[in-house]
């Protein structure tokens, strides 16, 4: 700041110089830019946390489901082939065990997952089913396949973990019902996880009778047991994040029942790990030319928006922070229930 002094001895204040100003805005921009990033790794940790925190919830709500009624929720109850449509979820089945009672009794078991009957329901927000980081929490959308009558369905976060991707013929995953993709055309109970698409009679709804490719729908199986998981619950995945941040249509509809919307199978790319869908060119995301059956894999991935991993919530509770260098063979080991393979990671 410059002053003088008058003839008389006064002093005059003339204010900053130019020079001054510039020196201040300087050092406010060296301040901010400093504050920012601390301020943003915060905001994440905390994000992370609350991500942590519903996990937990949820892994709550399924060990009571089973306290209750004697098992774990379907991943997603089967009718028919691919593309049929479908009755409840995992999701759906543990809203009365994380204090959404009321929204439970609103949901009609037997009438189909997409009758407008049920609306009410898949069009709510579940702020349980939301990781704070994920851009598309609170967002309505039509879903990009399946028979979901052109209805906007709600978003979440969270997907069931639905086994280890048998790749032998196809993109053998049992989040739906495609015997043509599974090796001999049957379905190898070894590669499920806790939370796979079911074909049997569940909560008031009959056993379904279709049969597709020669196979019954009931092949796959029904709702698991704890005394099932024999690979260890603190080692078995049962729930993990998915978001995409581009083809957004493609992401977690929590309460959408149909094929890959709330299940996802671990594959063979340690990339399947991503929240972009991608566009099959490289580096796009999930969808590149290196990905085995084009997109496929990618509609049954995790991913999230936290930095560098994604939470999973393993069959014993817990929940642990998984990094997307992680050994992706030893991460699909973790998908399996009861196929005896030692897999642990920190």
């Amino acid at each position: 700041m410059v002053t003088s002094r008058t003839s008389k001895g006064a002093v005059t204040r003339h204010g900053f110089t130019l020079i001054e100003l510039l020196v201040v805005i300087a050092i406010i921009a060296v301040l901010v830019g400093l504050l920012v990033p601390a301020v943003q790794k915060v905001r994440e940790a905390a994000n992370r946390m609350s991500c942590s925190n519903n996990l937990k919830q949820i892994g709550l709500g399924l060990h009571n489901h089973h306290g209750t009624l004697g098992s774990f929720p379907p991943g997603g109850m089967n009718t028919g082939g691919n593309g049929t449509r479908c009755y409840t979820n995992w999701a759906i089945e543990i809203l009365p065990y994380i204090e959404q009672e009321s929204l439970y009794k609103q949901y009609v078991q037997t009438a189909f997952n997409e009758d407008a009957v049920n609306r009410v329901v898949t069009q709510t927000r579940v702020k349980s089913y939301e990781c704070p980081s994920d851009t598309l929490a609170g967002k309505l959308e039509i879903p990009a396949s399946g028979p979901h009558q052109n209805r906007e369905w709600m978003h979440g976060s969270y997907r069931a973990v639905s086994g280890k991707v048998q790749n032998a013929i196809g993109w053998g995953v049992y989040d739906t019902f495609e015997p043509q993709y599974w090796p001999g055309g049957a379905f190898n109970s070894a590669f499920r996880g806790v939370l796979h698409g079911t074909g049997v009679a569940y909560n008031g709804v009959t056993a379904p009778t279709a049969v597709f490719n020669g196979q019954p729908v009931s092949s796959m199986g029904g709702p698991e047991k704890l005394t099932d998981i024999t690979d260890g619950t603190s080692n078995t995945l049962i729930v993990g994040e998915n978001t995409f941040q581009d083809v957004t249509r493609r992401g977690t509809f929590w309460a959408y029942t149909y094929a890959s919307y709330n299940q996802s199978s671990l594959g063979p790319q340690s990339f399947h790990l991503n929240n972009r869908y991608g566009n099959g060119t490289v580096g796009s995301g999930c969808f590149t030319p290196t990905t085995q059956y084009g997109d496929q894999l990618c509609k049954r991935t995790f991913g999230s928006n936290h930095s560098n991993g994604m939470n999973f919530c393993m069959a014993d509770g817990s929940v642990r922070f998984v990094s997307t260098s992680v050994d992706i063979n030893m991460l699909g080991g973790m998908a399996t229930m009861a196929r005896g393979e030692v897999a642990q990671i920190d």
